[in-house]
């Protein structure tokens, strides 16, 4: 009776092995952990979210993945491209939504599709009348290794940004564009009573600010600043953006006569009384890094 128990109790134990090996082997098909990225550019988001798989000595192209074989760039579920106004992806018309990624590698060559479907999973490419672009690129090989598969925005301007694939030594890059966008317009009464000259003193050290003085000006319906002197080695003049705050404008700089970019967290917030706005503050990161007053 106990050989018979034992044989039973090693039997079982096979069996509940046999049974969780195949679990084993699916939790370590998914190992490859989640990632994102996200670059906001001239106030177009772009995000992308995806699974990150570990290259662990193996050359990703074409061992782990074989060249003609269509393949979503990650693991597990598909990796998703997400914009919230339309975008071009190499010169092509991408509108507002989420979609799929899937590329098909080869040696000289890569195929780059969008596809409308968004919940597939890996082994599951898509069907292709729901493609929205595709396109070719050129992959740049022998580069820095990069381990575990990432995607980075290496490249970022006023009016796009560079978008890089990248595992092991191969680089897959691809150019997103935006349409730049224009102030909106104040009304004509409400504008006026922002013109003037005010005279900007630092509270301190932080964010750099000199004594400035700070002309505001109107421009074919939207207000600009010059700045004497300059700010931080931009065109002394720039366009002033508002928020959605009431009186509360982003600085968005040119340089060398042409659009730069907009300072991310610098806000002027101007103040009113008797009808016009009288004083102004510069603030950096929710502190004020200068004070202004009306000169004229």
């Amino acid at each position: 009776m106990t050989r018979g128990r034992r044989w039973y109790s090693a039997s079982a134990a096979f069996v509940a092995l046999a049974l969780v090996l195949p679990g084993l082997q699916a939790a370590a098909q998914m190992a490859s952990e989640k990632g994102s990225v996200t670059q906001t550019v001239d106030g177009t988001t772009i995000t992308l979210e995806y699974s990150r798989p570990v290259a662990r000595g193996r050359n990703p192209f074409p061992d782990v993945v074989r060249w003609g074989r269509m393949w979503t760039p990650g693991a597990n579920w598909a990796t998703t491209f997400e914009v919230d106004r339309p975008v071009h992806l190499n010169g092509l018309d991408v509108p507002k939504g989420k979609y799929s990624v899937w590329m098909i590698p080869g040696a000289d060559e890569w195929t780059v599709t969008l596809n409308r479907e968004v919940r597939r999973f890996h082994t599951q490419p898509p069907s292709s009348s729901e493609e929205q672009v595709r396109f070719t690129v050129k992959p740049v090989t022998g580069g820095a290794h990069m381990e575990t598969l990432a995607f980075y925005f290496p490249v970022v301007t006023r009016d796009g940004a560079t978008l890089d694939l990248h595992w092991g030594t191969t680089v897959v890059p691809m150019r997103i564009t935006v349409e730049p966008t224009r102030p909106p317009t104040i009304a004509d009464r409400e504008r006026a009573s922002y013109l003037g000259r005010f005279r900007l003193t630092p509270t301190g050290t932080e964010g750099n600010v000199p004594e400035t003085t700070l002309t505001v000006t109107d421009s074919a319906g939207h207000l600009r600043a010059t700045a004497a002197p300059a700010l931080w080695g931009y065109d002394p003049t720039f366009d002033l953006v508002p928020t959605n705050r009431d009186r509360e404008f982003r600085l968005s700089f040119y340089h060398g006569g042409k659009l730069f970019g907009m300072e991310a967290e610098g806000v002027l917030a101007f103040r009113e009384s008797d009808g016009r706005m009288n004083a102004v503050d510069f603030l950096a990161f929710g502190r004020v890094i200068a004070r202004g007053v009306r000169e004229n």
